[in-house]
């Protein structure tokens, strides 16, 4: 989950497409929550089936991200979700 929030921020801090910055950082904020909970306590499998949602599906995919950064934090979330699914 670090290694996606931080290609979140690396698509915030690198994109050129000024629009998509706030999208950016909802996502950071979306994401950062799911490492909070776990944080205070909340059982994994719960943030688990938040991770996989489709719910998690609309939060990130329903504002298209321009560019690479676009693809980049596709293809980062859908590594964050092939990694979870192979450990549980």
């Amino acid at each position: 989950m670090i290694e996606f929030v931080g290609a979140l921020e690396d698509c915030y801090r690198e994109t050129t497409f000024a629009q998509d910055r706030p999208i950016f950082a909802k996502d950071i904020a979306a994401a950062a929550s799911w490492i909070v909970e776990l944080q205070r306590g909340e059982e994994p499998e719960v943030v688990i089936e938040k991770i996989l949602s489709t719910e998690t599906d609309k939060q990130f995919g329903d504002y298209w991200r321009n560019g690479e950064w676009g693809d980049r934090s596709a293809n980062a979330l859908q590594e964050l979700r092939a990694a979870i699914r192979g450990r549980f």
